[in-house]
């Protein structure tokens, strides 16, 4: 029976038709078309096919990529399922399906991306590049719009189905999981349907959808879906019926449209086609383009196309994949081009420590060493991770960090462990992992790039020199036009040579403009706005007026519309304008994936992309089921990474696609610490404050219906995009982004998408992380958020029975930072300098060798100040960092003084020498950042110690010289100079300086401003005339620092109101003229505000959300919630750090402030109807602020101030008689009698507190006051006799000691009797009350009375004189009880001295920096207070008349 007819019987079964056979019953029965096997032996049978598919024979690299990505087949699709499926594909096998959603192995990277070549016969095809022939001015002719091609399956494994291809001369055989046979369309067929009956979702498929656009529309009829009836074109017409019916058999159609050619050609050789002749018509619909750059050809490149010997690649970024390392870069080719790169590294290892026992766990008296170790764990980790062999050997390395119990150095066992294990490979192993022979484990879930670049000393980008480099085995794995794989780290180092500069590079800015589709509530892609810049360089300075070498904006239908208005093709031609229509969302994705994948940028730059334009594209590419869209990115993927979000707002994963391009966001924390001026860091205010230009967006709804029909409003919309690219781009360049970050990353040796993604703590992990392993240091390991988690529910869960340990409560937990002088308030009218220390923390590292490896901490005590190391120790490694550092920018500031230098050489040393400023003064912030990898609080706060002791000895010095200290924070001291003469300030200045400088070798102050007039409001916050010379004239500027003008909340009204009156203020006119000027301008604002006529966007105010407008549990309440929410509604992307912007409207005065604020684009849109409340701007946006400036003045009128402004004075008048009589409620008249003595007449009969030092000393504490035997410092209590400082839980403790005995005194009940002749002392009370009972105890022969020997109020006052002790603000009006120390009175007396006290300077900052932990210990004492019946009056017992 021949294999026609058994598949002509098969047919016929289908059929339901009974066919008489010719052959005999008993050769039926021998055959069998099944065979029938159970379940067990069909999957042994099925797996083993899959297994031993060849896939493909040599297709000679056309047409075919094994991605190892599973394309499941259009007829079943699965909501749950995160990969992209195609509606055209067939149903999966349900056992294939099976076995893909349980792998039982962890993928090779090599499945993934090796691809197999298949001997074909080459046929015209479609590809992704063919997109961009429709940017020729002049499109040639293309035969055929479309190509067909037969079904596919696939595999667990990814990719499509093949099966063998029997290579026989006649025919070829096609099975069951046959390859793609792609056929010629004939023009006549019936398989080509009309253009107006083809589905637009079918169209959307198509990959060429722009040259679909432009070729002629053929006619169509329509096909029979029937999958066994449909007849398909052979590519062969001489082909067989049997071949046909194979055929029909392989795919099953699934509708009667047009089969559209669904191939994505995914590798780099293109097959060049014409492309059909561009229909001239004016329809508005049809996509154009305007441009003359023709596509790029891209071919993948070999070992043979670059230079003989080592490959030089220039790294600029990686990503991790199947644990093995992926870098992306530039290469030079042989001709001298520069190409993009991929390797990957293979080999990785994981550097193991374990910290061998003293002794075995089991038996103490055997000793253990690393040799003990390895035997132990050495098979446990062959079986679990299923190696063969594991490298290991004992070395001796040093450990100098918190974890207790870790020697200084020890003898460790090195196991070099591969990150590509064949079992467990995900497995780490744990940091508190302990055996029989060890006790810890470092390093066991390390990073692979982190292991990488410190094995190799990596400084970030850089050449690295690659020998034998396997240019087969990744082939078609990234969209890079070189790919290479190496087996082995030892093939890769880094390129010490001088004669390779930094490659240029490709930028590519962004602008991503959406729109909310109301029907989905799902954010859409509405434009697209790119600019290219070619042959960028990395550190030199780039103009910032430099125009992109190619423009261009994709648009898509707007104002829920599907069709453009008419005549705008028209209206761009005429305009001369970049623009490129397409007529729908996908087609729009589809195009910008081509201009991307032929631009090859090796940077994005944009404005929020990563937070907000480039979340809603990616989204949208995943929605719509691009198949290009791994082309943002340099790995070429056909699988959406796992668990990906299918709505915007979901855990982003954005970078995950861009990998192997870097992301430069000006608007995220990197952009916003170089544009510190700005408030909100929207785009016009950056703009405004980066380059000093305007920029007014339009501020048109995209889904405003008139875009569908006025041409005019649409292109607005699409140049607006275009303008935004630009001035993105101008931003980027004027600020150095790219430039400084690349330095930063150099310097710290991360990854450069690390710092563009504004890491400061990452790149001082790095840095340290690369410091320490150089000198032969373990480095701690990195928690992540489970570990530490876990590790703070074992703290939470240690016992706490002793009160005295709440002290260190969570609120407590912070240690002191710097000093802060509280000011004198007011006008100052001398001039006041302002000497700052040059980078103290990092000085003070510097000059007191502060280091890990210098300071000795106090094991398990982090609350205790670490002493200093003694002098001539050996440098630590951070003091030696920071030193290099240093020297390094000093060296580079000599060149930038250099006059022979150029403006690009000097632009370029000082990017340089801004990024070892940056580096050097954030390495503090990691010994006191929480979340640091290297943080130490011991040392942190030692070198804030140092630094709050430093800034009162210069305060000292200076008050001992007769200058007089106004304010001082952390790094600096404002000096009075008492004079109003420039030049003899400044040599006061000079003098004050060189006897500061003179106690330091690293320490160094210098004179930072000279101020004509400060106005002091409060800490942190003042404004003040700040004079400088310049070319020979003396220059005014105002500084204000923390006031309400410099905060956002306020609208640009209120900021330019205030900066007038502090002009006026300081002046050069004295108090009474500058007030006069001051209410007559405000009674002119104030009209003018109720006249309506000031701009609106003036009374815009600025507000930052700290989380999602819909967590608000007070929105209500909120204006910037209720206007979130609003613009919410309207389709704008709103999250957690938006920055709001809002008009509080007039209207119903039932309305609250929150229900009347509108959003600023509404307001302008209806300024008929919305106007600013006047009433509401004038107290609470001007009055308010401007009261605070002119508070401290002499003179002033707040009740004239309200009524200039048109505000109700006799509001203010009632508060002003109340200030003048003593308060809010005059209650400051009337105060009880024992509050009016001093400390000393009341607590003269208490008992002192006695504190006991760790050295045996014992001293009387009085407070905050002068003793010879202990001093109040900055960090608390410390013995003169030792030096040592008394732990606050040693405080705590024998302060408790003594209250509570005198708790038990009290409770004792001892009575005595008054009768000096009795003197009776006993504890029994007589039945008669208060009469003594005698010596008898017959209460005869007495008549005196008794009475308690320690009385409740005198406990009462005891715990008063207790808490008093720590009363700080006491202290400061030094009203404390003063020691009484006839010792030590007698022996000042006797040898003449005089007591000095601590002066007022001394002792306000000692109060301030104490106030915390004083603080706490008042808290012991109201703990007793609580308990104490004598504080509390029973009122309703003296008024209760039952």
């Amino acid at each position: 029976m021949s294999r026609t007819a058994k598949l002509k019987s098969l047919r016929a079964a289908r059929s339901g038709i009974n066919i008489i056979s010719d052959h005999s019953d008993s050769e039926q029965d021998s055959y069998q078309l099944y065979d029938t096997v159970d379940e067990e032996e069909y999957r042994k049978r099925k797996r083993k096919e899959i297994l031993e598919d060849d896939f493909i024979v040599d297709d000679n690299g056309e047409g075919y990529v094994d991605t190892g990505a599973d394309e499941w087949e259009g007829g079943y699709y699965d909501d749950q399922d995160d990969n992209p499926d195609y509606d055209d594909q067939e149903n999966e096998d349900p056992l294939t399906t099976k076995h893909k959603t349980k792998p039982k192995k962890v993928k090779q990277i090599n499945q993934f991306f090796t691809s197999t070549e298949s001997k074909v016969k080459p046929v015209k095809s479609l590809k992704v590049d063919d997109i961009l022939n429709d940017f020729e001015s002049k499109p040639t002719h293309a035969g055929s719009p479309f190509q067909v091609k037969s079904g596919s399956k696939s595999t667990m494994f990814g990719g499509n189905k093949r099966a063998k291809l029997e290579n026989t001369q006649k025919k070829k055989k096609v099975g069951l999981f046959s390859s793609e046979k792609k056929r010629k369309l004939n023009p006549s067929s019936s398989s080509i349907v009309n253009n107006d009956e083809i589905n637009s979702e079918d169209i959307e498929r198509s990959i060429d959808v722009e040259q679909h656009l432009d070729q002629p529309k053929p006619d169509i009829k329509e096909m029979n879906s029937s999958p066994i009836k449909q007849k398909v074109i052979s590519l062969d017409q001489t082909q067989d019926e049997e071949s046909d019916e194979e055929l029909l058999i392989s795919r099953r159609a699934r509708t009667a449209n047009t089969e559209i050619s669904r191939e994505v050609n995914m590798r780099a050789s293109v097959i060049e086609e014409k492309a059909a002749d561009a229909d001239s018509s004016s329809s508005p619909t049809r996509s154009r383009s305007i441009m003359t750059s023709s596509p790029s050809k891209v071919t993948k490149l070999g070992g043979t196309d670059l230079s003989e010997g080592p490959v030089l690649m220039y790294w600029l970024d990686y990503v991790e994949v199947n644990h093995k390392l992926l870098l992306f870069g530039k290469v030079r080719t042989s001709s001298g081009a520069l190409v993009s790169a991929m390797v990957q590294v293979g080999g990785v290892d994981r550097e193991i420590y374990i910290l061998p026992r003293s002794s075995h766990r089991s038996d103490s008296s055997a000793p253990c060493g690393p040799m003990d170790v390895h035997e132990e764990i050495t098979p446990l980790l062959l079986e679990k991770y299923g190696l063969k062999s594991i490298r290991a050997k004992p070395v001796t390395m040093k450990y100098a960090f918190e974890l207790p119990g870790v020697p200084s150095e020890a003898d460790y066992l090195k196991i070099l462990l591969p990150h590509d294990t064949p079992l467990n490979a995900d497995l780490a192993l744990p940091s508190s992992l302990e055996g029989e022979t060890f006790q810890r484990v470092f390093g066991g879930h390390s990073a692979l790039f982190e292991d990488f670049v410190l094995q190799k000393d990596v400084m970030g980008p850089c050449w690295l020199e690659i020998s034998n480099p396997d240019f087969d085995s990744m082939r078609n794995s990234s969209h890079c036009r070189v790919e290479m794989a190496i087996q082995s780290p030892k093939d890769i180092t880094v390129y010490r040579g001088t004669d390779q500069t930094a490659p240029n590079l490709t930028v590519l800015g962004i602008t991503v403009q959406t729109v909310m589709n109301t029907r989905t509530n799902n954010q859409e892609v509405a434009a697209v706005s790119i600019a290219t810049f070619n042959e960028l360089p990395q550190e030199l300075p780039i103009p910032e007026d430099l125009q992109p070498d190619e423009l261009i904006t994709l648009i898509r239908p707007l104002g829920d519309s599907t069709v453009f208005p008419p005549g705008v093709q028209r209206a761009i031609e005429k305009q001369g304008l970049k623009i490129r229509c397409t007529p729908n969302e996908k087609t729009l994705l589809n195009l910008l994936c081509a201009l991307v994948k032929r631009a090859d940028p090796d940077v994005f730059v944009g404005h929020r992309i990563e937070s907000i334009q480039l979340d809603v594209l990616v989204h949208r590419l995943y929605d719509l089921k691009v198949p290009t869209w791994s082309s943002f990115g340099r790995l070429n993927k056909k699988v959406w990474p796992d668990r990906f979000p299918r709505r915007s707002g979901g855990p982003s994963k954005v970078r995950e696609i861009f990998h192997g391009r870097l992301l430069c966001d000006i608007g995220n924390d990197m952009g916003q610490s170089l544009t510190t001026k700005c408030q909100s860091w929207d785009l016009p205010e950056m703009y405004q404050s980066v380059c000093g230009k305007t920029f007014k967006p339009s501020e048109i709804a995209l889904n405003n219906p008139q875009l569908s029909e006025n041409v005019n409003l649409l292109l607005t919309v699409a140049k607006e995009g275009a303008s935004m690219v630009q001035i993105t781009s101008e931003i980027t360049f004027r600020i150095q982004i790219l430039s400084l970050s690349k330095i930063l990353t150099n310097l710290a040796g991360n990854a450069w998408s690390h710092t563009l993604g504004g890491t400061r703590a990452g790149r001082n992990e790095f840095i340290l992380l690369h410091e320490f392993r150089k000198n032969g240091y373990i480095v701690p390991d990195k928690e992540n958020f489970y570990q530490k988690h876990q590790q703070q529910q074992l703290q939470d869960q240690s016992p706490e029975d002793d009160e005295t340990t709440k002290i260190s409560s969570k609120k407590n937990n912070k240690f002191k930072g710097g000093l802060v002088f509280e000011p004198e308030k007011g006008l100052h009218r001398n001039i006041v300098l302002v000497l700052d220390f040059n980078s103290l923390y990092p000085s003070i590292i510097q000059e007191f060798n502060i280091c890990f490896t210098t300071v000795e901490r106090e094991s398990g005590n982090v609350d205790t100040i670490p002493p200093v190391p003694v002098q001539n120790s050996q440098q630590g490694v951070l003091p030696r960092l920071l030193a290099n550092l240093v020297s390094r920018r000093r060296e580079v500031k000599k060149l930038l003084k250099d006059s022979k230098i150029g403006p690009v050489e000097k632009a370029q040393f000082d990017i340089k020498q801004q990024a070892l400023k940056l580096t050097a003064n954030s390495m503090y912030g990691c010994l006191g950042y929480v979340n640091s990898r290297f943080y130490a609080r011991p040392l942190a706060m030692l070198v804030t110690s140092k630094g709050r002791e430093i800034l009162m000895d210069t305060r000292q010095l200076a008050e001992s010289l007769g200058l007089k200290v106004v304010y001082g924070d952390t790094d600096s001291v404002m000096i009075d100079s008492g004079t109003i003469d420039y030049q003899e300030a400044i040599a006061i200045g000079e003098d004050l300086k060189a006897k500061v400088n003179e106690r330091y070798s690293l320490l160094e102050i210098d004179i930072d401003n000279v101020f004509k007039r400060i106005l002091l409001h409060a800490k942190k916050k003042y404004a003040a005339m700040n004079l400088s010379l310049q070319n020979g004239k003396m220059v005014s500027q105002l500084e204000v620092k923390g006031l309400d003008m410099r905060r956002r909340e306020y609208c640009q009204l209120s900021k330019e109101i205030s900066t007038h009156v502090l002009e006026q203020i300081l002046g050069e006119n004295d108090s009474d003229e500058a007030l006069s000027d001051i209410y007559q301008y405000l009674e002119t604002m104030g009209t003018k505000i109720r006249e309506n006529s000031i701009p609106i966007t003036k009374f815009n105010i600025n507000t930052k959300l700290s989380k999602d407008p819909a967590q608000y549990a007070n929105a209500g309440g909120m204006p910037q919630v209720q206007v979130a929410l609003r613009l919410r509604g309207q389709g704008k992307v709103v999250k957690a750090g938006t920055v709001v912007s809002f008009i509080v409207t007039a209207g119903d005065d039932n309305l609250s402030v929150a229900e009347r604020a509108r959003p600023l684009a509404e307001v302008l849109a209806t300024p008929e109807q919305l106007r600013p409340d006047p009433d509401y701007y004038l107290e609470k946006q001007i009055f308010a602020p401007v009261e605070r400036l002119v508070e401290r003045l002499e003179g002033v009128d707040l009740v004239r101030l309200a009524k200039c402004l048109g505000l109700d004075s006799g509001r203010y008048a009632r508060i002003r008689t109340q200030y003048a009589n003593g308060g809010a409620n005059g209650d400051d008249l009337l105060q009880p009698l024992e509050s009016c003595i001093s400390d000393a007449e009341r607590f003269k009969e208490a008992a002192t507190l006695e504190l006991t030092c760790t050295c045996g000393a014992h001293f009387a504490f009085g407070g905050i006051q002068e003793s010879s035997y202990y001093t109040v410092t900055f960090s608390g209590i410390q013995c003169s006799s030792c030096g040592t400082q008394l732990s606050s839980l040693r405080v705590a403790s024998q302060l408790e000691r003594l209250i509570r005995h005198h708790i038990s005194l009290y409770y004792a009940g001892w009575v005595e009797c008054d009768d000096v002749s009795c003197g009776v002392h006993t504890r029994q009370v007589s039945v008669y009350g208060k009469r003594c009972i005698g010596n008898t105890g017959r209460s005869v022969g007495c008549k005196g009375v008794i009475s308690y020997v320690y009385t409740d109020r005198e406990l009462y006052n005891q715990l008063l004189y207790l808490e008093s002790l720590f009363d700080v603000d006491k202290a400061r009006r030094q009203e404390l009880r003063p020691l009484q120390d006839d010792t030590e009175n007698r022996i000042r007396s006797d040898s003449g001295e005089t007591k000095k006290g601590i002066s007022q300077s001394t002792l306000d900052a000692l109060a301030e920096q104490n106030r915390d932990t004083f603080g706490a210990f008042q808290s012991v004492v109201q703990k007793y207070f609580e308990q104490c019946g004598r504080r509390y009056v029973d009122m309703a017992s003296l008024f209760n008349f039952s």
